[in-house]
């Protein structure tokens, strides 16, 4: 009745795997009484291995500045673009302390150009600091 439906039976093996007998390995070394205590069995044997000393050769390298050391005046460092060792080049801008300065003064009477003090003085500007071969900005140190 299947072969006429053109159903075809396909016959099932199922394979039991193949299992070997459970032995249970002493979880600890067996009492022998007053006489002998415990037998503890024999370390591994111990591994030597050779080290190889290799001489380490120290390369002098050039002191980099890193970001919070920088000031308002040139630093030496070295430059992350070119890879060059550098004393950078400082070029001064106008930032928030000069603007808030300017604004102090105004508002407590420095009204007929005293103010604009601030805006005149390096002291007061922000500094960034560029590398003079590739002119990469390196930092900006804010005054506030």
């Amino acid at each position: 009745m299947a072969r006429e439906k053109g159903l075809t039976e396909i016959p099932m093996i199922m394979y039991e795997p193949h299992r070997e007998p459970y032995v249970q390995e002493p979880s600890a070394p067996e009492y022998r009484g007053q006489e002998g205590g415990y037998e503890y069995p024999s370390p591994p044997p111990y591994s030597y291995r050779e080290t190889v000393e290799r001489p380490v050769y120290m390369v002098s390298q050039p002191p980099v500045i890193l970001a919070g050391i920088f000031s308002s005046k040139p630093a030496s460092t070295i430059c992350p673009s070119c890879h060059q060792h550098i004393t950078t080049q400082v070029t001064y801008r106008l930032g928030r302390l000069s603007y808030l300065l300017c604004t102090s003064l105004c508002m407590i009477g420095c009204c007929f150009g005293c103010c604009f003090v601030p805006l005149l003085m390096k002291i007061f500007k922000d500094a960034d600091h560029y590398c003079p071969f590739c002119q990469f900005h390196i930092y900006r140190y804010k005054r506030l």
